[in-house]
């Protein structure tokens, strides 16, 4: 679409807010960078990034609220994905603060807000919506040629949400959240009754669906929607459940994917992870982000509308603890092993011992006033 072409570029010619090359000189020492979306209090949207001491290094202007995104796993390039209906994604080069190009979909696809690089970084996968058809597909981009779009592959569900690459560089695990919407209505949920999740497992190069994980049908309104992947492939799962209020069901899954000759008859089934009935009622049935912690076990889960942070051990599936956040939004491992790095939606961003339940603010050393609020995702990037 040419206006939507011409606003993008008008955006991009006012993306660098401030400029932050002394800031990433003063960042070096860090390890790795954060990056999450962010919206500002006079109501415009951004993507900025920091550092565990408090550093800002990004800063951006989005044409939109911005969701999740996805960072490149050889150079310092992200893109920033927009948040469902939206049509767009911004790539940018944060090592040189340059916006390198807008991504945009076909004019019958609009984004979910979630991408993932193949292990080399030519090729970008994301989230998408056949609106006209009600399915599910992954746009295929090639990075080489300015993100040109050339292909897709089907999801095998409606609704596909978060994705991320296996290990093996080949099998894409999709979270088909199972819930229809239309860009006309955008926030309004068209089949809960009916709606179906799944975890699917699709061949990135052929679109095979290698394995598709269900529900039982009690839980079909159990929205599968935000992951993170370990290294041996074991995929943690936060959900959101759209059935009766008063239910109260579990809003984390692991699965952890085995050879197929293995003869284990597990291996179809997602494991929830069970809570007492008190933290499962302050979840309020809303999950936001996750992450793992392969080395100390630990899954960390964001519950924005509880105001929360819950924590699982890995190993034994057994519930842990939380901390208080408010509008606790994006989770992703800190530096310092062990810990956790936190957003909000007041603009905070803490760090987390979840074995001790300490939460220790970082001083935000950040050039201009105060952040308004930060999206529900939060990415690590190296600063090497």
């Amino acid at each position: 679409m040419e206006i939507e072409r011409r606003n993008l570029l008008r955006i991009a010619a006012s993306s660098v807010a401030i400029p932050l090359f002394p800031i990433i000189s003063r960042a070096s020492a860090s390890k790795n960078f954060y990056f999450a979306a962010r919206a500002t209090q006079a109501g415009g949207h951004r993507v900025s990034g920091f550092t565990t001491s408090g550093h800002l290094v990004t800063d951006f202007r989005l044409p939109a609220r911005g969701h999740s995104l996805a960072v490149h796993p050889e150079e310092p390039v992200i893109v920033q994905f927009a948040r469902r209906p939206g049509r767009f994604a911004a790539v940018i080069d944060y090592a040189h603060q340059s916006l390198e190009t807008w991504i945009t979909p076909p004019d019958d696809r609009h984004f979910y807000g979630h991408g993932i690089y193949s292990q080399d970084g030519r090729i970008l996968y994301a989230t998408e919506n056949d609106f006209n058809n009600q399915r599910g597909v992954v746009g295929i981009y090639d990075v080489q040629n300015g993100y040109k779009r050339f292909g897709e592959i089907d999801s095998y569900g409606i609704e596909p949400h978060d994705i991320r690459l296996l290990s093996d560089n080949e099998t894409l695990v999709i979270a088909n959240g199972g819930i229809l919407t239309r860009p006309d209505l955008p926030r309004i949920k068209l089949n809960l009754p009916t709606m179906s999740p799944s975890l699917c497992y699709v061949n990135r190069h052929n679109g095979d669906l290698v394995a598709e994980k269900r529900l039982n049908s009690e839980l079909r309104q159990l929205s599968i929607r935000h992951l993170s992947v370990t290294q041996d492939d074991t995929v943690g799962i936060a959900m959101q459940y759209e059935g009766p209020a008063g239910k109260l069901v579990p809003l984390v899954a692991i699965h952890r994917p085995v050879p197929s000759n293995s003869g284990d008859s597990d291996q179809n089934q997602l494991q929830l992870l069970t809570a007492p009935d008190n933290a499962l009622r302050a979840m309020r049935r809303y999950c936001g982000s996750i992450c793992i912690d392969a080395t100390r076990q630990i899954i960390a889960v964001s519950a924005p509308r509880g105001n929360l942070i819950a924590f699982w051990d890995l190993a034994t599936t057994h519930y842990l603890t939380s901390v208080e956040v408010f509008d606790s939004s994006g989770v992703a491992l800190a530096d310092e092993s062990g810990s956790i790095i936190a957003t909000s939606g007041n603009g905070e961003i803490v760090m987390i011992d979840p074995i001790s339940r300490t939460v220790t603010p970082i001083h935000q050393r950040f050039s201009y006033g105060d952040l308004g609020s930060w999206d529900n995702h939060l990415v690590v990037a190296s600063a090497g």
